[in-house]
């Protein structure tokens, strides 16, 4: 049976550039994630407010044995 293993990566709005995504997207995949898309949710800041931020969405395929 095939199941899905699901990894959301924190994109921190001025610290996160084109070279750190392809930084994590190489270190993820040879982990076995690939790439899903980017997903805008709801987090906390420092302060504990609720503001919207930008997540990787990565994914990996895991076979189960019966």
């Amino acid at each position: 049976m095939k199941t899905f293993e699901y990894e959301l990566v924190k994109m921190e709005p001025v610290e996160t550039d084109c070279d750190s995504v392809q930084e994590v997207l190489n270190e993820k995949g040879a982990e076995g994630f690939r790439f899903v898309g980017i997903q805008k949710l709801w987090a906390r800041d420092s302060d504990w407010n609720a503001i919207q931020r930008n997540f990787l969405v990565l994914e990996k395929e895991v076979e189960e044995e019966l």
